[in-house]
């Protein structure tokens, strides 16, 4: 899937790629994330959550956090991001080039020692979340050969093969995770913590400690970001239904409700969201001022 947002100024390339066989139990997808110059006036970005994590290979310049000025990912280096519960800005001073690795839902590279939970809404550079000092050495490898070589096909290869060396090690989902998650997903995010815990005959507790460790995130700021995530789906039929009737069949009290949280999840207020539609999961705009 390749798509591109074209401006007066700049365009915004996102692109996804199966990975291979033997990976798909564990990456949902590849993907390629880029802007078209290096030339160009500094520009604010974003990333809409959608509850996932995810390994960033940063190939283009220095990326900053737009609130702090602080390096957010550091040029030619990578990162385990997310999982994100909320919009996430960020600046580039130059080229912005990301190519990323998205796990399923409740599955983790297996080399890391932090639960997902301790990477919610962080992006943690990758070989510090690995104790074995020979991974660490080859992540290193890594970066520096995806660094050198241009064409993404042979990024991908660099990346899958260093995560096929770790596959006979990869778990298997959490039986009862991957049931919440079905159900969850099945409901498009409106299903209670406690309809979910009687369903599956656990305690609300027990539910929420195995979601933080093995999806990141607790159930109920799951299940809001799959009810967003069914928002911004609807928005994207060429016959929008209106703001009124999206909030009443998407789960939220009100249009007020669903308001709010559009901006936790996208930075924008519904009608700016209507100007700066996202390639992929990212945003491309200048800070707003609404």
């Amino acid at each position: 899937m390749v798509r591109r947002r074209k401006g007066t100024e700049q365009s915004l390339y996102y692109t996804q790629v199966q990975p291979t066989p033997i990976l798909k139990q564990f990456v949902q997808c590849h993907w390629v994330v880029r802007s078209d110059s290096r030339t160009l006036p500094i520009t604010d970005h974003g990333v809409i959550p959608g509850g996932y994590a995810d390994i960033v290979f940063n190939v283009g310049d220095h990326v900053y956090v737009s609130e702090s000025g602080r390096i957010f990912f550091d040029k030619a280096r990578s990162f385990v991001a997310g999982p994100f519960d909320r919009f996430r800005r960020f600046r580039v001073e130059g080229k912005l080039e990301f190519l990323g690795v998205r796990f399923h839902l409740g599955s983790t590279p297996v080399f890391s020692h932090l639960s997902l939970g301790e990477l919610r809404n962080q992006a943690i550079r990758l070989a510090a979340v690995c104790e074995d000092q020979r991974i660490r050495t080859e992540i290193l490898s890594l970066e520096l050969r995806i660094a050198r070589v241009e064409e993404t096909a042979e990024r991908i290869a660099c990346v899958e093969q260093f995560l096929m060396r770790f596959i006979q090690h990869w778990k298997e989902p959490d039986l009862v995770v991957a049931r919440a998650l079905d159900l969850i997903e099945e409901s498009k995010g409106q299903i209670s913590v406690k309809a979910l815990s009687a369903t599956l005959r656990i305690s609300a507790r027990q539910l929420e400690r195995k979601f933080t460790q093995h999806v990141g995130l607790s159930p109920k700021a799951f299940c809001r970001v799959k009810r967003f995530q069914q928002v911004k789906s609807l928005l994207e039929n060429p016959r929008q239904p209106s703001w009124c009737d999206l909030a009443y069949s998407c789960g939220y009290y009100d249009q007020t409700h669903l308001i709010q949280e559009f901006r936790l999840f996208t930075g924008q207020t519904p009608a700016r969201y209507e100007r700066v539609r996202p390639v992929g999961f990212f945003l491309y705009d200048n800070p707003p001022n609404c």
